[in-house]
């Protein structure tokens, strides 16, 4: 009997994997088909979930440049204009091609034609650049005349001036006998004054900038100002 069990379960898996060998020759090409798909399947969720090495994000870059509406050859960003002009050179000229170049400057940024005078007027009296103490007050306030403007920090009037700053260089600019922290005269005088202090007169120029407003961004950024000024 235990023979027979033996012979019976031999034979019978043996007839299975002859079965199977069968099945898989009869539907060869549906079942690679099918592995094939799989695998597709399988690499495609892969790289859907983990990024190819090497590959770097594309970096975008966005500009606030943009034409100026009353003049097709004037770009304006920030409040600040590029002049565009274009031209043939004599050597495309000679060599029968066409080329376009561009020449640019920066024109005066708006506002501080209102005061040139009183720049030049405090800076002379302190001896620093007058286009420095001009693009400090268009930095700090957009060149603003007169007002009572304030800052989140406490920083009052058209050159920003903190309380305790003004107390120790506010200057009666305009002589009514009041150094108005408020006033653009007493202002544009007290900043003078301060930036004096602070080493432009020797020509340390960064450095009262910096004694001015502790942040490089800012001595950066007037110094930017002040060479587009003439």
């Amino acid at each position: 009997m235990l023979v027979q069990i033996m012979t019976f379960s031999v034979d019978y898996f043996a007839l299975a994997k002859l079965n199977i060998n069968n099945f898989i020759k009869q539907n060869y090409s549906k079942i690679s088909a099918a592995m094939m798909a799989s695998k597709i399947l399988l690499v495609s969720t892969v790289f859907a979930v983990i990024p190819v090495a090497g590959t770097a994000p594309r970096e975008t870059y966005k500009t606030a440049v943009k034409l100026d509406t009353n003049n097709s050859n004037v770009l304006v960003q920030n409040d600040r204009q590029v002049e565009i002009t274009s031209g043939v050179s004599l050597a495309d000229s000679a060599n029968k091609k066409v080329s376009t170049r561009v020449a640019y400057r920066y024109n005066e940024p708006s506002g501080v034609e209102n005061y040139i005078g009183l720049y030049k007027a405090a800076a002379a009296q302190y001896g620093i650049p007058w286009n420095v103490l001009a693009a400090v007050h268009y930095v700090e306030s957009g060149a603003s005349g007169s007002t009572d403007r304030s800052s989140y920090a406490g920083a009052q009037g058209p050159m920003q001036f903190m309380p305790g700053t003004w107390r120790a260089y506010g200057v009666d600019g305009n002589g009514d006998g009041t150094a108005d922290v408020h006033d653009v005269n007493d202002a544009i005088y007290g900043a003078a004054n301060l930036l004096a202090a602070g080493g432009a007169a020797e020509g340390n120029v960064d450095g009262a900038l910096f004694n001015y407003n502790h942040a490089q961004w800012y001595v950066d950024k007037v110094n930017e100002v002040a060479s587009s000024i003439q």
